[in-house]
């Protein structure tokens, strides 16, 4: 049986490892850049988390500004000020430091500050846009230093821009088509642990449970070449065993794994598809901002298992399997279902809300919620075709 081919690109450096946030400064300097614009949001501040960042740039003489006006589920006006900001200063490269938000903010402006138009213009609402090459010009130099260990955005590459207008969440997203090809995406990445060591319990459930649905969706999604699998499988294997740990204890050996399991699902979500999970979990937190990213993918999750299993059971057997669950003598279809009582089990242990209604949205919304998930580009790698009906009923089991 032919594999299939795939293309493979990755052209971000990584270090990972404790204390390589403060390895910036000559990281940097070994670039030639001379002034960042840092993207983060007052909490990263006054936790003290860019503190080493700022001292190791200022060690090489390299002159920063800070942008700290970062929300969840990010805007196009945060992004607009964030790349007036950088014009205005004369930055020559972003430094993000913080979650998915300031993540995306910094992508967003990298975007806007070398090609023409307005950030809605850059949405891609499927495959064949992204083919279509929207971005023309490299963005500019983007280092991201990540604080939680749940999105991945340090080294995929893509952003999830709320559109305020729509109240809607864009995507945003272009790999290199060609060898040396403009991308939305960092140049370098520092990976650091121990910038986690103060994140609270719910974030680090919430977080945590983002980075094991990437791992899950890009498993069974449509979109998935075969060089994603190992590593999908072994993440979400990781997660399980650590996330518990990490949400009751903060112990650092946990926070690691955590971190390590959310930086290689970044790296698959740039070669797989997602799903109506986040299609779902996206377009509510486009209505409903206040509801954190990963507590909207934790509401839905089990659901859209429920749904899929039947087109892709062996997949969703292999999820049960990578779990550490003991399926041997079952069919398919048994070993999926196992698959959902455990991601259940796992939602619960770090006390996720189980349910929609548990997060405040209304019974009223969903059908809008089900109308607008078909149009975000998750959607189209669901390993099952789904059209408004089939996400309306998704939705009113999570709910």
């Amino acid at each position: 049986m032919s594999l299939g081919e795939y293309t493979f690109d990755f052209p971000i450096r990584v270090e990972f490892g404790t204390g390589t946030s403060e390895n910036i400064g000559s990281v940097v300097n070994s670039q030639g850049w001379r002034k960042a614009l840092i993207v983060t949001d007052q909490g990263i501040l006054d936790a003290g988390l860019v503190d080493g960042i700022k001292t190791s740039l200022a060690a090489e003489g390299i002159e920063h500004v800070t942008y700290d006006g970062v929300e969840p589920n990010p805007t196009v006006g945060m992004v607009d000020e964030a790349t007036e900001m950088l014009e205005s200063e004369g930055c020559d490269f972003i430094v993000s430091v913080g979650g998915g938000s300031s993540i995306d903010v910094g992508k967003g402006a990298s975007l806007m500050a070398t090609n023409p138009g307005k950030l809605v213009d850059y949405e891609v609402t499927s495959a064949e846009e992204v083919m279509e090459e929207p971005i023309e010009n490299d963005p500019l130099p983007l280092v991201t230093v990540p604080t939680t260990a749940g999105t991945g955005s340090e080294v995929d590459y893509w952003a999830v821009i709320t559109d305020e207008e729509r109240e809607f969440k864009m995507a945003l997203g272009q790999s290199p088509l060609y060898p040396n090809g403009p991308y939305l995406g960092a140049e370098v990445s520092l990976v650091d642990p121990a910038l986690t060591a103060t994140l609270p319990p719910r974030q680090t459930a919430a977080t945590g449970f983002d980075a094991f649905s990437h791992a899950l969706e890009n498993h069974v999604s449509s979109a998935c070449p075969p060089i994603v699998k190992p590593l999908t499988r072994d993440i979400m294997g990781l997660v399980s065993d650590y996330l518990p740990t990490a949400y009751e204890d903060g112990e650092m050996e946990a926070r690691e794994q955590m971190m390590f399991g959310s930086h290689l699902a970044g790296i698959c979500e740039n070669f797989a598809g997602f799903g109506a999970i986040h299609s779902l979990a996206e377009t509510t937190g486009g209505m409903y901002p206040e509801i954190p990213h990963g507590e909207a993918i934790a509401a839905y999750t089990p659901a859209v298992m429920r749904y899929n299993i039947e087109a892709v059971p062996g997949r969703y057997a292999e999820v049960a399997e990578a779990m550490g669950l003991d399926v041997s003598g079952l069919s398919d279809e048994e070993a999926a279902l196992e698959a959902v009582d455990a991601v259940e089990e796992l939602i619960n242990r770090v006390d996720l809300p189980a349910s929609l209604h548990d997060l405040g949205v209304a019974e009223e919304d969903l059908p809008e919620i089900a109308e607008k998930s078909l149009n975000t580009i998750e959607i189209h790698d669901n390993p099952r075709d789904a059209d408004a009906d089939d996400l309306l009923n998704v939705a009113r089991d999570a709910y």
